[in-house]
Formats: C-alpha cells, structure tokens, sequence
C-alpha cells in the first residue's frame, strides 16, 4: 500500500510537470499525500427533478435539452447563456467570463446535459448562475464529495482525479494494521475507509466516522511506536553540568524576578541537569509566560560549564526572533551566539561550521538547516527544539542525535507554547518528563477579547483608526493564501480590501510560502512601524514579537481551535498597553462553534482552554469539516480526537512499523517554513 502511495502526482491523468510543482508547494508531494486531502462535504445527488418542481434558494440536479444558445460581450467578460428545457418547463443557464463554452461541442442546441445548481428567480423566471454540469451520460447518481480548492485545482477536477487515483489502489493492496484493526476493533482496512470517505454509497455518519477514526488510527499507532522506541533510547547517562556562575549571573541580570511558575520550572530543569542522566524533558508554557529566558538558562549553564547548546526552531522567522533575543540577554556574559537557517549566506556558514567543529563557537542557533550531516559540534551538550510537535519524531531527536564518538549523551529540551491538557501531554509525550508554566509577566494586562459576527464588521474600522492614530500595529488573520473560494478570505483579497480603507497604513500580506527573505521583510516592515497593519495566515502564531502591536482581528474564527486561538491572541497585549483580540464568526458558524468562541471572552489561561476545548469538541465535529490536523500530525486534532488517542496509548497494537509507514506518516521535513 505505502509503496504505491509513494508513487509520483504525474501518474495521475491532467498532473504534468507544473501542477506537479503547484501541488509540491502545497505539501501533496505523491499520491498519499493526494488521497488526504479529504471531502470537506458530500451533496446528496441521487436524484434528478423535473424544472416544474424547482424551489427557489434550493440546490438541485435537473436534465433536459439545450433550446438556446447565446452571448453577450467580448474577451475575458464574455456571459453565455443556455435555455434548458424538459417536459414539464425551461430554466436559464448563466455562465459569466466563459466565453469558450461558445464553441463547445457539448453544448450546442438539441444536446441533453446534466445540470446542478442553485436555483434563483429573476423577473419571474427560473435561473441558475454558474451550475455545475456534464452530458447526460457522465453523471452518475449517488453522494458526491464535495472538496476544497487545491493548487488552482477546483473540487470538481479533484474529485475526477481522486477516483483515477482509487481506481490504480489494487483489490489485494493493504497496510500492515488492516487484519489487526478489522479482527480486533471491526474497522475498515485502509483501502476500505479511503473508498468510504472518497465515494460513500450512502452518507451514513457512523460509517464516515468509523473510516475517518481508521484513518487516524494509522496515524497515532505509527506516532505512538517511535514514541515508544525513543523512551527506551533516553534512558541513558549524560553530562553532569554543575557550574552555576553564568546562569546564576544572568539570572540577577534579568529585568524582572523570574515568576513563581518559572522558578519552579528552572529548579525542575536545573535538577536535570545536575543529576548525570540524559535530560528528556518536555517544557509547556503559555503564550507570553517567558520560555526564552528559561532557554537562557540553560544555554547559560552548558556555556558555562565549557560545552555547546544549540536551540532548534521551526522557521526562520521563529529562529532570527530567538537569536536577537538570546543575543541581547548572553551578550553581557561574553557568550558569542550566531544563527544558521537556509538563508546563511555559503561563505558565513563555512565560517560557522568550523567554529562549531572547534568549540570556538558555543551558542548557535538555527532552523533544520542545523540538522545537515556537515554540521558537526565539538562538544554539544544540550540540544533545544522549539515548537517541538512542528517536527517530526526522529528530526525531534536529530539534533541530540549529534554527539561525537567518545561523549555523553546529549541533553534534550522540548518547548511548546501549544496547550495540551495533562492527560493528553502524557499521551502524545509520554517520552518525556512534563513542565508546565503558566501566568503573565509582570506588567502584563489580558486581551480584550470579543466575539462579532461577519455581518457586523464594519464598525471594526473605527476602532482599528483609533489603534492606528496611536501608533499601534493591527494583525488581520485570515485562514488561506489563496483565492481558491470566492468568499474574500485570502492574504491578496483582504489586503486591497483594507487598503482601501486605510490608505496612509502601508498594509502589506505575509503567508507560509513567501520566500524567506520576503517573510522576514515584511516582519521587518511590521516591527519596525513601515507597515501598520499585517494581513496574515497563522504563520504568525508563534514567536513574532511586536510590542506596539494592539489588535489582532481573527476571521473565520470558528474554524481554530481554543488552543490555536489562544496562541494568534497572544500575539498582541505584549506591552503595558491594553490589547484587543476581534474573533469574526463566519455565516456558516454553528450555535456549537459560537459558544467554543465565547469561552476567549473570559478565559485568559491556555490550558484552561485547551480542557475547554477538548470538552466541547472531543466528541468530533461533523465528519469531513476539517483538512488538516494539529500539533504536527497530518490528520488528528487533539481536541476532537482525545479519545482515540487515549484508546490506542492504553492499547497500542504489538507490531512495528516499516520505513515506508514511517516516512508517510511522520515526515523527516515537517518545518513550517
């Protein structure tokens, strides 16, 4: 099964070489990849009615003949327009800029075609805008799925493509954890639940639900197994680093008294690193609780101690972030500390590799441009990864992996600002010893924070002039780069938009697949006030550090979960001064998702919020609503699929994985950058 999932996007029929790019650039890289992205919805299409009973507002499938055919305007705004007719009545078809459909032999007068639409009344008589069709002959009754924008891709197109793709999965090809799965817990084998989520026979929801869990299962069991093996790698002797004097100087440099929660935390980490064997330890703290000075820390203690630390982060924006604010705290202690992320310039590299080889260079910090076999450390002691569920398991370890022939175990700190309830954290992180910080630094106020449905926007643009005219800086969250849904939702779309509102704010966009240097640009053009106002995706959901920043206005605020929600609000509020957090509910937000939000108005704590949120959603939303999992994972969302984590933690299968399972399931790449 692996193997064919593993095969190429362009031994699908209409994906060459550039779409194959598209696609890449999109994280679909092989056809597995191609069969995860799911239905977002199914249509009930078994039926086709007669024109005479058509409802206005109503979608609906209809078959009849083509009378008419004709065209209004020239070039790209050329309408065409279709009569229809079937015995009982007639019905207008309106296609906008598809002047091409002139010529189209399908269409022409006399031919039957298959039609689906929603139907609207116009001076009296029946149209439908835009409808979907095909010739008779090619529709098929049944639940058709219904799937989100891809690449340029529309959901038509991919729908056609996923069924080539099912087709090419032959009858005998199966995973290792079918008979297990299907004997033991009565689920569908995985070809089984992909044909069932693909092309359902009915839409029945347990049956939906039932081949999404096994989907899943897949996932966490692999996940689980590589938890598992590193758990018994860890236990292991390590470096005994005693010496106080530099963390214990940086300490008293520090602006503020470390807080209750990070004291405790430093003690727990301290006591680690005293006690000669191999620190494995998972640090989760709240938005804005102070991590980067607890990292300090123990950077301080290895350096001290005469050895190396070296802090992983996800991307370049997180890891320039962590360099300067590292820098400005170990600078005064005569600690050098330098960066290394994909943008390192070839000839500062090489300079930098050789003074990690020599131990010349103490301090370094980097994305996974780090955990390249030609960097090689003299005597690396402590390794920290950032945002540690951004990585895959293995590339988790990768940078503890890097101990020279001869030398101790290496000391491994995780950190996450993501809230995960406890008992879930010991689930997916059972590996690892728990720290968990939470509260405010001093000086601190909570994010104000208000729901406001869609309609209501408009008065949002007094309030966000009254944050401009005191030089305050505005995030605008949208959930998509592209414009693949005609709904307004894009970084492009909503930019124009408010620089149509805010001429003299210079509002510029920042996404996921911008070049690094555009990224770092744009952050640059935010931080430093050029720029007042910064449409975004999530990718700044972590480590973007804007002080003057007041309000973050959320779109489609429903489709986040509390925790991630928590984590683009405390993006703002991080000064003295109040800050402001707008979560706009979309038309489609149901009464369930309406009181998910309204849990931000008055909870300020992220994990009381990820409890919050794992009740209220850990029975599973609706299936087919969501695309992407959370936390690093391809398909679970912590909050919804508690339970089927905890199944399989309690009751993991004995069987081990193959590289092929490994490398779909955990990527050795999953940086966000």
């Amino acid at each position: 099964m692996y193997d064919l999932f593993a095969q190429s996007l362009t031994v699908i029929p209409g994906i060459g070489a550039a779409l194959e790019k598209r696609l890449m650039k999109r994280g679909i890289c092989c056809i597995g990849d191609f069969l995860l992205h799911l239905p977002k919805d199914y249509i009930d299409d078994r039926f086709i009615h007669s024109i005479d009973q058509l409802n206005e507002g109503i979608s609906a499938r209809i078959c009849g003949r083509i009378v008419s055919k004709h065209a209004r305007g020239f070039g790209r705004s050329r309408q065409v327009m279709l009569k229809l007719a079937d015995e009982t009545g007639q019905i207008s078809l309106n296609f906008f800029h598809s002047g091409y459909m002139m010529t189209d032999a399908r269409l022409t007068e006399g031919r039957e075609i298959s039609v689906r639409g929603v139907v609207e009344r116009w001076n009296g008589f029946l149209q439908m805008n835009h409808p979907e069709w095909c010739v008779t002959e090619a529709f098929h009754p049944g639940f058709q799925p219904v799937y989100g924008a891809l690449a340029g891709l529309g959901g038509k197109r991919i729908a056609t493509m996923i069924r080539q793709v099912l087709d090419k999965l032959p009858v005998h090809a199966n995973s290792l954890l079918d008979a297990r799965l299907k004997d033991n817990f009565h689920m569908p084998t995985l070809r089984q639940a992909l044909k069932q989520l693909h092309g359902p026979d009915d839409v029945d929801r347990e049956t939906l639900e039932k081949a999404a869990a096994r989907l899943k299962s897949e996932e966490i069991i692999v996940y689980l197994h590589l938890m598992r093996e590193k758990k018994v790698s860890a236990d292991c002797p390590a470096l005994c680093l005693q010496q106080e004097n530099q963390s214990e100087a940086l300490r008293n440099s520090l602006p503020f008294p470390l807080t209750e929660a990070q004291t405790l935390v430093w003690s727990e980490i301290a006591a680690d690193l005293h006690a000669g064997k191999r620190m494995h330890r998972l640090l989760q703290g709240d938005v804005g609780a102070g991590k980067t000075w607890i990292a300090a820390l123990a950077m301080a203690k290895a350096a001290g101690c005469g050895y190396q630390a070296a802090l992983l982060a996800p991307t370049e924006v997180l890891a320039n972030q962590h360099a300067e604010t590292l820098a400005e705290l170990l600078a005064p202690l005569g600690f050098k500390i330098a960066l290394l992320t994909g943008s390192t310039k070839a000839k500062a590299r090489r300079e930098m590799l050789v003074e990690l080889r020599s131990g010349e260079l103490p301090l370094i910090v980097g994305t996974h441009a780090l955990l390249s076999d030609d960097v090689v450390f003299n005597h690396l002691t402590l390794a920290l990864v950032d945002e540690q569920h951004r990585f895959g398991v293995r590339q988790r370890w990768a940078l503890a992996d890097k101990k020279r022939d001869g030398h101790e175990a290496i000391h491994l700190l995780g950190m996450t600002a993501t809230p995960i309830p406890r008992t879930l954290a010991l689930a997916l992180y059972g590996d690892m010893d728990l720290s968990i910080m939470r509260g405010m630094p001093p000086g601190r106020k909570p994010v104000e924070t208000r729901v406001i449905a869609s309609s209501k926007m408009q008065p949002l643009v007094g309030g966000m002039q009254r944050i401009l005219d005191v030089e305050g800086r505005i995030y605008w969250i949208v959930p998509r780069i592209d414009e693949d849904e005609e709904d307004g939702l894009s970084v492009d779309q909503r930019v124009e938009l408010l620089k149509g509102y805010f001429p003299a704010a210079n509002v510029i966009g920042l996404h996921g697949r911008m070049k690094s240097k555009d990224k770092q640009a744009a952050l640059d053009a935010f931080t430093l006030g050029e720029s007042r106002i910064l449409v975004s995706t999530t990718v700044v959901e972590v480590g973007v550090n804007v002080p003057e920043a007041r309000l973050i206005v959320i779109e489609a605020a429903e489709g986040y979960g509390l925790a991630q929600l928590h984590q683009l609000r405390g993006r703002v509020g991080r000064s003295s001064e109040q800050g402001y957090c707008m979560l706009i509910a979309g038309d489609k937000a149901t009464e369930a998702s309406m009181a998910r939000l309204k849990q931000m108005v008055n909870t300020h704590d992220g994990l009381e919020l990820a409890e919050a949120d794992l009740a209220l959603r850990g029975g599973g939303d609706a299936v087919g609503t969501r695309q992407h999992g959370d936390a690093g994972f391809r398909l679970l969302n912590m909050s919804e699929d508690a339970t089927l984590i905890r199944q399989w933690y309690d009751n993991l299968p004995d069987f081990a994985p193959d590289e092929s399972m490994l490398r779909f399931w955990r990527p050795f790449a999953e940086s966000t950058d």
